[in-house]
Parts: structure tokens; C-alpha cells; sequence
């Protein structure tokens, strides 16, 4: 395989890039980009010839072309066990976790895959002193988020789910607002939403967010007042 002028490969923090250099459509590019038909790589070993990025990739595109590996590595550069992939045809996600394992056991690699969660939402809570607004103005200093929905779970106390574009969007910002959460507050805590939890945004119903008056404050006082900034 011609790597070099199929694939382009960076490298940002703990973090190597492989993409495709294909030019693509505008809407294939953008449902991508939020994670469509992204698969989790397990168990790589942690520094030998036969796991390198380059590898991975040339072994998957067995089974199409690859959009983009991303390839986790520690302090040293070395492999932290685990990898994220994503065909050019997202519908090739499921007979990837399939067919890949089979392909890597011929060629003797240890990986396992499966279905990538890709969990691109976090949740704030026991923040202190903040408002909402401030809690939002705070938030866009520290890293840029799509969506912050409020909950007001009892009378000025709230919990902030931050939306992000995927997963590796969200990641970078957990770990950037774990680094400065003493801003809102000694108690205050941030973590992953999990898809599957009540206030995640695809088990909340479009129209279960409330305007604010010009005071920014929920218009309908009582439990689990929900609003968007």
C-alpha cells in the first residue's frame, strides 16, 4: 500500500492522527466528524513493530478505506493499549467488529474491537457562587463547547451538561476543566454523561428546555427546571 499518498499522519498531545487525504463531500465529512461509524481497538500492545498506527491502518483497510485512526500513546509515545477508527463508509462499522478481529489474528495482532461508545457529552455539578451565566461565560475560556444545557435540580442549585462535536472534542475538554474546576467552586465536580442517562441529550425531548427572562432565570419556578445558553 502507497501509505504516503493515501493517508496524511500528525501528532497532538497523547494523540496520533492518521486520516484519508480523499476530498469529500461536505455532509459524509461532517457526520464523520461528529463519530458516525466509529469502532474501539483494544488490547495493543504497548511498544513492538507489529502495533504501530501504520499498521492498524494497513490491516483495516483491508475491509475499506480509512477515514481516520486515532491512536492513543502515553508520555514516552508509546501505545496506551487503545485506538479509534472510522471507515470512509460509515455502514462498514459492523462487519468491521466482525471481520477485523479475524484480520488481525492472521496477522498475528492481539487487538480486539467493538462498538465505540463515543460519549460527547459532560455533566458539572456541585458548582458554587457561579450563576449560570457565569458558569458559561467560564466555561468558553477554558474550551469551546456545541450545546450547555442547565438543569435547576432544586431552587438555585444546577447541574451543566456540556455538548461536544465527538469524543475526542470532549476528552480534551474534560481534561481541561478538571485542570481549572476550582473556578466553580471547592466542591465542584465534572464527568462523563453516559448516552443511556435521563438528562443525556438523546433521552431528552426537544422541546423539554424552558426560555429565561431577562434575567436569565427560568420562567416557571419549581423541581428540575431546564434550560439552554
Amino acid at each position: 500500500m502507497d501509505f504516503e499518498s493515501k493517508y496524511r499522519k500528525t501528532q497532538m498531545n497523547g494523540t496520533i492522527y492518521i486520516t484519508t487525504r480523499q476530498i469529500l463531500d461536505e455532509e459524509l465529512k461532517s457526520r464523520l466528524e461528529t463519530g458516525a461509524g466509529e469502532i474501539f481497538i483494544k488490547k495493543i500492545p504497548k511498544h513492538t513493530a507489529i502495533s504501530t498506527p501504520e499498521k492498524i491502518v494497513e490491516l483495516a483497510s483491508k475491509l475499506g478505506e480509512i477515514y481516520a485512526l486515532r491512536y492513543k500513546i502515553d508520555f514516552a509515545g508509546f501505545s496506551r493499549g487503545f485506538a479509534f477508527l472510522q471507515y470512509i463508509d460509515e455502514t462498514l462499522a459492523e462487519k468491521a467488529i466482525t471481520c477485523l478481529p479475524a484480520l488481525f489474528r492472521q496477522a498475528y495482532r492481539p487487538f480486539t474491537v467493538h462498538t465505540s461508545n463515543n460519549i460527547k457529552e459532560l455533566i458539572m455539578r456541585r458548582v458554587q457562587v457561579l450563576s449560570p451565566v457565569q458558569v458559561y461565560l467560564e466555561l468558553q475560556k477554558v474550551s469551546p463547547f456545541a450545546y450547555l444545557r442547565v438543569f435547576e435540580c432544586q431552587p438555585q442549585e444546577f447541574l451543566f451538561v456540556l455538548g461536544y462535536q465527538n469524543n475526542e472534542a470532549a476528552a480534551y475538554a474534560h481534561k481541561r476543566i478538571r485542570e481549572v474546576i476550582r473556578r466553580f467552586g471547592c466542591h465542584a465536580h465534572v464527568g462523563w454523561l453516559g448516552q443511556k442517562h435521563l438528562l443525556s441529550c438523546g433521552n431528552a425531548g426537544s422541546d423539554c428546555c424552558q426560555q429565561l427572562d431577562r434575567k436569565m432565570k427560568p420562567l416557571h419556578t419549581g423541581m428540575w427546571n431546564c434550560f439552554t445558553l
